[in-house]
């Protein structure tokens, strides 16, 4: 075999054993602690491993088999983020939402940040980790939402009355914080309960044990909306395991991939909203602002039974 067969036959090998590899990484999710990373990459990455196994294979059964798994790949991905979507009534006024993990340390980012989120239309927003938010204006900035609370690292703002609690606070008091608040919106269609989260980041923490802690702080949640930075990719174990009665908002109404982090360059969907059964997502997305760590989550949203 010469060297440039050799060289060949090493990339086709690699492409497949990655292939394979991430494919029973999207299977199991993060259930177990010692391959969770295997989740996190982009299911975009599936085909193009494949397709990369049909260029560099050098027999036609090797090529037939770089297909199958490349045709597997891209089932996934369809299915993962391109599944057409049900056509949902949308004569109710939806109630809009939209939350932001800024990550912003620089006063005058910081402000840059508010002003930008100032300027998209929204019912509720809640912004996260602006750390010099209580020295900032955010009453004069957000007074189209004029009823707001900070329960640190959160800042709460909505059209309607709200209340809000701390359930966890551990921000810079452990090595991995997890925060956790709660709250509810006094909508003129009634109560709305909610859950903000801000998890670990940590990638060599176990997600699952993340997962184990959110449990214990809040038991069986029932709240109409679960939000936050949870750190972990979209339908991962874990969230299920901490929230098994609520789905995702991209299940109701997204189509296409959706990254939230990093803003520069968006690779991975960390940021989630998740549904009860109460509650339907007609529209999810995320906006493009030129500031902040992660992209900002929104959405449109109606009662499943007004």
């Amino acid at each position: 075999m010469s060297l440039f067969q050799f060289t060949r036959r090493s990339i086709w090998v690699t492409s497949i054993i990655i292939e394979t590899l991430l494919l029973i990484g999207q299977a199991v999710t993060d259930q177990f602690f010692f391959i969770q990373a295997l989740h996190w990459p982009p299911p975009i990455l599936i085909p193009l491993f494949g397709a990369l196994g049909i260029v560099f294979g050098d027999t036609k059964q090797i090529r037939k088999y770089s297909g199958a798994l490349f045709a597997i790949g891209c089932l996934y991905w369809c299915a993962h983020d391109w599944k057409p979507k049900p056509p949902i009534d949308q004569e109710q006024l939806p109630f809009t939402f939209m939350h932001w993990t800024v990550e912003e340390v620089d006063k005058r980012r910081a402000q840059s940040t508010l002003q930008v989120a100032s300027s998209y239309e929204t019912d509720f927003l809640c912004l996260v980790n602006i750390n010099t938010l209580r020295r900032l204006p955010r009453k004069e900035v957000f007074s189209h939402l004029p009823h707001q609370k900070v329960q640190w690292p959160f800042l709460f703002a909505s059209k309607w009355p709200l209340t809000c609690e701390v359930v966890l606070c551990e921000d810079h008091t452990v090595e991995h914080p997890l925060n956790i608040a709660r709250g509810s919106i006094d909508h003129p269609d009634g109560i709305i309960n909610f859950v903000a989260l801000d998890c670990p980041s940590d990638p060599s923490l176990s997600r699952m044990g993340t997962s184990h802690r959110i449990r214990q702080a809040l038991g069986l949640c029932d709240a109409d909306f679960v939000f936050g930075d949870f750190n972990c990719p979209r339908h991962a174990a874990s969230i299920q395991h901490a929230f098994p009665a609520h789905t995702h908002a991209f299940d109701h109404a997204g189509n296409g991939p959706v990254m939230t982090w990093p803003a520069k360059f968006p690779m991975l969907h960390l940021d989630h909203l998740l549904l009860n059964d109460r509650w339907t997502c007609v529209e999810y997305g995320t906006h493009r602002p030129e500031v902040g760590d992660h992209l900002p989550q929104h959405a449109r949203l109606i009662r499943s039974n007004p």
